[in-house]
């Protein structure tokens, strides 16, 4: 797997997030699996942060208000949060 790829994969499961934030708790998740590379978002009643088999990040910290008066109050993906998350893997 590529940088690019994980990126891509981290992005697409923060814009799920976005796309349907009120089914998630206020400390969802962004899980990565190390061995298979698989991102997902997760309540974090669902999730064992401290577990070895999964990363966390809070999904919060991946995104950002828009800053442009069209789309001001909006979120969007963090793209400097998803390559720094990203790197630490490959």
């Amino acid at each position: 797997m590529t940088r690019e790829e994980l990126e891509s994969r981290i992005r697409e499961a923060v814009n799920e997030y976005i796309l349907d934030e009120e089914t998630y708790d206020d400390n969802a998740q962004l899980c990565i699996n190390p061995s298979t590379m698989e991102v997902t978002v997760e309540d974090s009643r669902d999730v064992d942060v401290d577990s070895e088999d999964i990363d966390c990040y809070d999904v919060m910290d991946l995104v950002e208000m828009t800053p442009d008066a069209d789309g001001a109050g909006r979120w969007t993906v963090d793209e400097e949060a998803v390559k720094s998350v990203a790197a630490e893997y490959l």
